[in-house]
């Protein structure tokens, strides 16, 4: 329902009383600034971002349980006549309420937990309907239950299939739910871009009864249709934006064919001290025909960690230089940038292309000479982090972009990017070593060509994977000495930098003081690095590790991705459980990159949860980076996989990555037919119209393809 004050919020006209799903959620009774606010923290802010906050689970309340009946450890519902209810005080001022139900069968107490308003609420001698968990306290209770008057009408809300949301503080499960409610009832007429025929053979309702039936289904099977349809709207809201910006984008924009650099590239590849893989040879060919074109490449390369794409990049950079063009290679991290370098210092022997490295460190003096190199075209090759992005860098003649680590930045920092090109547009290829299923990678990346390496180098040895108990330092300390007696040199990966009295985590810095004072490991030597250390600090613990000085480096995640370090053969992580599989798989990827075999330790604690153990056991057993990525797909979702919430990538509230496989394919066929059809009716007006009328605010791409 909406607010009678609310109609001229944000310059609405107050002659328009129903809700567009783009208006703020303030529109709807009850939903004031404080709560907007709150509603903000789950990502609501429009009543379609309501609408779109799809339940998490369902309860069946049409089952009404006699209460002796019930069981401990359950959810349940009962219909009983309110006997008792009164105020409890308790320690240090909390008031609790407590009742007593009845029914034919027996007697229930009931608590809220701090939640006087409760009593008034309630009414003895009246029946009603109560919900909740039902715990073993004195015998049974239910704990703050939500309850209804049992009375019949069109506004009782019991007993039905209740829909259980995901909430911030703040914000109750009732009081999300009548929000929801009321949205849905004051649904305009909506708009289905899909085809009638198209969701009949899907067997996918309307878009308006999608919204209506995920939140308050008929059964909890009722529910799945619907949830597929609105996931195949989030699908669609991507792919159309990702196909549109990718044809305007090729159809306005021109690149320059890097073909007069295929002899230079051949050479280095002939040079190499190493042979490459079927699938490095297959992107190889893929990447050279893209570069060949005048249409900008856009293309992902996906890789499991030491598969090898540093080298393909590298070839495309020579490749780049052999055709008077210029390459930025942009990280991530600075650890990261600085291991690019290391490579192409080790590769570049031959070539005789010099490149330049641009980070954070970089002194103002060094920057300023290397923005003049690049401006004058003297330096054909620049890789750095950030501070590729500054304004005031310019290239002579940018001809290709490599962005490592795509999820780390902005949709609109790797175009902005390859913008600095001028004239013609860059090339770009985007690099990625975290585990995406193919699912997923189609879902993100979609504006890109994809190419997989899919086998590991030759000459990398395997790394196994074992859980042991955590302990004391010294047992800590005695596998780590046993490693270096044996010519080894190991990481030690904690989750924080420093210990925190809100928290009993072991930290790197404490750790690295107490392995220290073992004098067996101080005689092999312990660095620390951690995000916190200055650039300078973190290179020479770093260089003391890689040299060999240092035997033991005692790190936090900052080392998940960009460090090669060949002679390290353990790596052991503390708290595993609070890394997801695809990062544990980053860190594993930091052992077993030369020929001597490497081995990752997980020490894990007594209380660790059996959730948590049921992950790491999974890690143990699945060694190829593409199955552990579905695995952790199915525990963990897209977005916290790849924590993409913060970098610019859409946020699914819908989509099941696993169980939508269909629909993910689907969806981009259906996009496509879309799109030809709209442009067909009346060109690129007409279908810019179409796009902002059936997919507002979808213009993620649209802004910056």
């Amino acid at each position: 329902m909406i607010s009678p004050g609310k109609a001229r919020l944000e310059g609405r006209a107050s002659i328009n009383p129903m809700p567009s799903l783009h208006d703020p959620v303030r529109f709807l009774t009850g939903v004031g600034p404080e709560m907007a606010r709150r509603l903000a923290k789950l990502e609501i802010r429009t009543i379609r971002d309501l609408l779109f906050h799809v339940p998490r689970a369902y309860r069946d309340r049409r089952l009404v349980t006699p209460i002796a009946f019930l069981k401990p450890g359950t959810e349940a519902t009962v219909l009983g006549m309110l006997k008792t209810v009164r105020v409890e005080r308790r320690f240090r001022g909390r008031r609790d309420v407590s009742a007593r139900v009845w029914d034919e069968t027996g007697d229930l107490r009931l608590v809220w937990f701090n939640q006087p308003f409760v009593e008034k609420a309630l009414a003895v001698g009246e029946s009603y309907y109560f919900s909740g968990p039902v715990e073993p306290f004195h015998d049974l209770e239910m704990h703050n239950p939500e309850f209804e008057p049992a009375q019949e009408g069109e506004d009782s809300r019991f007993p039905r299939v209740t829909p259980v949301y995901g909430l911030t503080q703040g914000v109750a499960q009732r009081w999300l739910r009548a929000r929801i409610e009321d949205a849905v009832k004051s649904l305009p007429g909506i708009l289905d871009p899909v085809p009638e025929p198209w969701r009949r053979e899907h067997d996918l309702p309307s878009l308006r009864e999608a919204m209506e039936q995920v939140h308050f289904p008929e059964t909890p099977e009722a529910a799945e249709p619907a949830r597929r349809r609105l996931a195949l709207e989030e699908l669609l809201r991507v792919q159309i934006s990702l196909l549109y910006a990718r044809a305007r984008h090729r159809a306005r924009r021109a690149a320059r064919s890097l073909s007069p650099g295929a002899p230079a590239s051949e050479r280095f590849r002939a040079g190499l001290p190493f042979t490459l893989t079927r699938s490095q040879g297959e992107a190889l060919e893929q990447i050279g025909r893209d570069l060949d074109h005048l249409e900008p490449m856009r293309r992902l390369l996906l890789g499991d960690v030491g598969s090898g794409k540093t080298v393909i990049a590298l070839w495309a950079a020579v490749r780049a230089a052999g055709a008077g063009t210029q390459t930025a290679i942009l990280a991530p991290t600075t650890i990261l940038a600085e291991q690019h370098a290391a490579t192409a210092d080790r590769l570049f022997g031959g070539t005789g292309i010099p490149y330049a490295l641009l980070t954070a460190a970089t002194t103002a003096k060094e920057r300023a000479h290397i923005l003049r190199q690049l401006a004058d075209g003297t330096i054909p090759l620049v890789i750095g982090t950030h501070a590729l992005l500054e304004k005031d860098l310019a290239f002579h003649a940018l001809g290709l972009v490599v962005v490592d680590e795509q999820h780390r930045f902005g949709v609109r920092q790797r175009v902005s990017l390859a913008s600095k090109s001028g004239i013609e547009d860059a090339h770009l290829l985007v690099l990625t070593a975290t585990p995406i299923p193919r699912s997923l990678a189609m879902a993100l990346y979609g504006d890109l060509d994809l190419s997989i390496l899919s086998e590991r180098p030759p000459g990398r040895a395997p790394v196994t994977t074992e859980l042991l108990r955590a302990g004391s330092v010294e047992s800590l300390a005695r596998v780590l000495l046993a490693e270096v007696e044996q010519g080894g040199s190991a990481f030690v990966v904690y989750p924080v930098v420093e210990e925190s009295e809100e928290t009993d985590l072991k930290s790197a810095v404490a750790m690295a003081r107490e392995l220290s004072r073992v004098p067996a490991l101080h005689a092999a030597g312990v660095a620390l690095v951690h995000g916190r250390l200055k650039v300078e600090e973190r290179r020479q613990a770093i260089d003391r590790f890689r040299s060999g000085e240092a035997r033991i480096l005692v790190a936090t995640t900052v080392v998940e991705v960009g460090l090669d370090i060949p002679d390290a053969t353990l790596i052991v992580i503390e708290h595993p459980e609070r890394f997801g599989l695809a990062q544990l798989h980053q860190l594993r990827g930091r052992v077993g990159r030369a020929d001597r075999a490497g081995r990752c330790v997980l020490l894990v604690r007594r209380e660790t949860s059996e959730a948590a153990r049921k992950r790491l056991d999974i890690f143990k057993r699945v060694e190829n980076g593409q199955e552990l990525a579905e695995e952790d797909l199915k525990i963990r979702g897209p977005g916290e996989l790849l924590g993409t919430s913060q970098h610019g990538f859409p946020e699914f509230r819908a989509v099941n990555p696993v169980a939508d496989l269909d629909l993910i394919e689907g969806a981009r066929t259906l996009a496509q037919d879309l799109l030809q059809r709209e442009e067909m009716k009346g060109g690129e007006a007409k279908l810019k119209s179409w796009i902002e009328a059936h997919f507002a605010g979808a213009d993620l791409y649209l802004q910056s393809g």
